[in-house]
Order: structure tokens, then sequence, then C-alpha cells
């Protein structure tokens, strides 16, 4: 069955850009809707690309990312999927696309899921950096929500365009959600779920090819089986592989 396909505008990625939540870190509450969400990295790229900091820009799978990526849509796209939102980057586009024509989802590939930009690090070996440009590295890492004197994104910058996707997402009324993307992108997501610190996020183990659950729990009152619930976000499964067991227990 093939997924029918909505490609979103280039403009769509600046949805967040006026909206006053975006402004400092801090934790979502959740919209309460009980959906489940999965946040999923893209698999390795290719050889030449390994060790550099290629950020947005749209290098291939290697041959063992796609054979990860292949794997990975083997196991998810037995979930009843209903949306599937995914990075115009090939990397993540292509588990994007799997999934989606697997489980039937309505897929959206959008700029707005893309991996963070590295301005004039954007391509440079990783190990170049550290030699020379080692203060540079220090800042964003000291203040990556606000740093941005190498002339590429923050955190903040990737949150106003990625967690409008999301939001899109959510309030589709779908109920099993697929966000196929990157690392920076899913660790900027998860630091908004869970009220990180962005200098604490990058704490976070997102392996190639690893997969996070969440769901945006809806608030529950007080009664025989315990007390109140006030919901929001809650992380289920990190960095795993595969979806495992489901549905997941409450």
């Amino acid at each position: 069955m093939q997924a029918p396909t909505h490609q979103e505008p280039p403009g769509n990625s600046g949805a967040g850009a006026q909206r006053p939540e975006f402004d400092r870190p801090g934790r979502h509450p959740g919209y309460g809707t009980g959906a489940w969400v999965w946040l999923l990295r893209h698999g390795e790229v290719a050889e030449e690309w390994q060790g550099r900091a290629y950020g947005g820009m749209d290098v291939p799978l290697s041959p063992q990312g796609a054979l990860d990526t292949r794997t990975a849509v083997g196991a998810f796209s037995t979930l009843p999927f209903e949306r599937v939102l995914s990075s115009h980057l090939v990397r993540a586009r292509t588990l994007g696309e799997g999934i989606a024509q697997g489980s039937g989802a309505r897929l959206s590939v959008s700029p707005g899921l893309a991996e963070i930009q590295r301005g004039t690090w954007q391509g440079l070996p990783i190990a170049d950096l550290s030699r020379d440009r080692p203060l540079e590295l220090a800042g964003f890492y000291a203040d990556p929500w606000n740093y941005n004197a190498h002339g590429g994104e923050t955190d903040r910058d990737v949150l106003r365009r990625a967690w409008p996707e999301l939001e899109t997402g959510l309030r589709s009324g779908a109920r099993l959600v697929a966000v196929t993307c990157h690392y920076n992108v899913v660790r900027v997501l998860l630091s908004r779920m869970l009220g990180l610190e962005p200098t604490v996020s990058f704490r976070l183990r997102i392996d190639l090819s690893g997969a996070c659950l969440l769901h945006d729990a809806p608030p529950r009152p007080a009664d025989p089986r315990g007390p109140a619930d006030p919901g929001g976000w809650r992380l289920l499964r990190a960095n795993v592989k595969g979806p495992g067991p489901w549905p997941p227990a409450p």
C-alpha cells in the first residue's frame, strides 16, 4: 500500500518563530491527547561523512545505515501509525517513507525537522574543529540555547521550527505518530517534553537508528484506583531499536 505523502513548503519551518513559549527553555505540559509519539533517529551516514559536522547537509546513508533503516522499517511498520512526520533530508526521509508505506500512515515531509544547521562548522572534520576552534565548541556546549557565533542554529532555532511540526501531527487527531529525524532534533524535542536544561540534554543517549517513545498522557481525576494525575509527557522507552510489546503498559 502506497502511503499518501504531503510535502510541506520550506516556509512552514518558521511557523514557531513568533511564539513566546519558545523564548526560553522549559517543560511543555502536553496536550492531553493520549497520543503515543515515537521519535526515531536515522541510520549511519556514508563513510566519507563520518566524523564530520555535516549538520543540515543532505548526506547519504552508508550500506550499514541502509540495512539498519530497512530493519527499523520492518520493525516499526508493524505498529498502526496514523501519521509519519519526517525531515526532508534523505537519511531520515528514507526511514519515514518506509514506515509510512508499511503502516499505511499519512506521510508529511518538512524541512522543519531537518538536522541543526552548523554554520561555518558545516562539513568540517570534528577533529579539526576540536583543534582549531575549541573556544567555539566550548561556547556552544556551554549555552546551546543561545550560541550562534558560528553562524549556525541554536537549540531555540531548532525548537521553533521542529515543535510546530510535532504539534500539527498531534492536532490532526492521530493517536500514534512517528517522527523520523536527527540527533539534535530528537534531543531538543525531548528537552522540551521532559523539561531538561539545554546543557543537560547532551547526556541523552540517542544512537543511530535509535528510537524513543513518549506518551501525551491526559489528566486523570482522583478515583478509587489512586490520586489525581495531572498528565503530561511521559518517556516510556529510550534509545531502543524496535517497538517492543505493543501497546505499552500504562
